[in-house]
């Protein structure tokens, strides 16, 4: 999968999360598979493999980049190859009401039957075409060729043609009515017109989906498209080389989901400019926490303005899901507690306050699938012991030379530590001092270029 198909199931990710996290809407997410089309076979060819073999190695590779960002999976995924019955039945209905011609052992949907055909986009003009009454007319069944898939049906052995199987699966576990259909921008038209008309042709009804919900596309350097065609994508796994599964959700979050999104190094470097300020304040939270005990009360005016903040990002993802809004927020609750958390971990408010904004940016970001649990630096418990017990050396070590009579033993024990937090620092882990301790997290986001094909 490349990264402008990938954005797009990121940004419905995004989307579903929210529905479930903030306005406790279950969900029950079914995807549709196409392992047979011409596609795939014209590939199958080219390798010398069976399609559908090579169906299910494209399906194995797609779940997993999926997984490598934190994509949850559909409640159901449902392959084209497994449905043929139900699509044939879809057809049959379909025919019996007059709304399909057959050619050359091909079947059509006749969109000049169907009056309400155009709903979704203005539809081009009709003109003729050398053997479909309509140039709008698309197959719904496509005859069996030498050497390829087919199955057997009453027009004779064929195979599905690509907006019948959506409908029909769709038809299967939703019946007439779809709360939610999702896709990039570029399905509007002819695909979900076809799955439309269809649709509420095979129902007998004049809506089958509520929502359409959209995605922008994503672009490239110049205000391109990614696109196979143009021999310009970038595949998940070698987005992964540069950048991680958090840093191009926070890419995703920072843009409206209708909108193009552009990926080069200056977006991505904000992306992971915004994702590193939030780590840093998680952890700059947590150490101030574990290290002093205020003595300040709470104050009402500061819990008063989380409180606001967090009224304003459920109000800002009720009105079609702003997340960019969102994260601006965020930050402004990160600066407002980066002027009270004070460099030596004291801090000029009460825990209270520290707990509460950082549940707020933690709970926040976990809803929008940003894996916090997950170091983006590789390690593990051990790992971090390490880290724990070399800072928390170097911190005695630094003390005791700072408060040394000996100028010249005191100068070299610091170099020493300088040392030691420069070679750390290479390895990702920043070390900030204070005046009496010492505390550490990792570097998250590292600028790097993004390949092209």
């Amino acid at each position: 999968m490349h990264i402008g198909h990938a954005s797009c199931y990121v940004k419905f990710d995004i989307i579903r999360r929210i529905l479930e996290n903030y306005f406790q809407l279950p969900t029950f997410q079914v995807m549709n598979i196409t392992d047979i089309d011409d596609k795939i076979i014209a590939k199958s060819r080219a390798a010398n493999i069976d399609p559908i073999k090579l169906a299910r190695n494209y399906e194995v590779e797609f779940v997993e980049d999926m997984r490598l960002l934190n994509i949850k999976p559909p409640d159901i995924m449902a392959r084209v190859t497994d449905f043929i019955p139900q699509i044939l039945n879809f057809i049959q209905v379909l025919y019996d009401k007059n709304l399909v011609y057959s050619f050359d052992g091909s079947l059509f949907f006749d969109t000049t039957k169907y009056r309400k055909y155009g709903k979704l986009f203005d539809v081009p003009e009709v003109i003729s075409h050398s053997f479909k009454r309509s140039n709008l007319d698309f197959a719904l069944w496509k005859a069996a060729k030498p050497g390829e898939p087919s199955w057997d049906s009453l027009w004779g052995p064929g195979r599905p043609g690509w907006h019948i199987e959506c409908s029909a699966i769709a038809s299967h576990y939703f019946g007439s009515s779809v709360d939610i259909h999702s896709g990039g921008i570029d399905l509007l038209f002819p695909h979900h017109e076809n799955e439309e008309a269809q649709c509420c042709a095979y129902h007998g009804i004049d809506d089958w989906v509520k929502h359409w919900i959209y995605t922008g596309h994503l672009h490239i350097g110049d205000n391109i498209k990614m696109s196979k065609s143009l021999k310009n994508t970038i595949s998940v796994s070698e987005l992964l080389k540069s950048y991680t599964a958090n840093q191009f959700r926070t890419l995703c979050l920072l843009s409206n989901y209708k909108s193009d999104l552009e990926l080069n190094d200056d977006t991505m470097v904000t992306a992971c400019g915004v994702l590193k300020k939030f780590d840093s304040f998680i952890c700059s939270c947590y150490n101030h926490l574990n290290t002093f005990n205020s003595k300040h009360i709470p104050d009402p005016t500061l819990l008063k303005k989380i409180d606001d903040i967090e009224n304003k990002v459920i109000i800002n993802l009720a009105a079609d899901f702003n997340t960019s809004k969102v994260l601006n927020l965020l930050i402004e609750l990160v600066n407002m507690f980066n002027k009270l958390l004070l460099k030596d971990l004291s801090f000029n408010c009460s825990k209270l306050e520290i707990i509460q904004a950082l549940n707020l940016v933690s709970k926040t970001l976990d809803s929008f699938g940003i894996n916090l649990t997950n170091s983006e630096v590789k390690s593990d418990i051990k790992n971090n012991l390490v880290v724990d017990i070399s800072v928390n050396f170097r911190s005695k070590l630094r003390q005791l030379a700072l408060q040394s009579d000996s100028g010249i033993k005191k100068l070299e024990i610091l170099k020493l530590c300088d040392i030691l937090r420069d070679d750390l620092s290479s390895a990702n882990i920043i070390i900030q001092d204070s005046s009496n301790s010492s505390s550490w997290r990792y570097n998250n986001a590292t600028r790097l270029k993004v390949k092209k094909n």
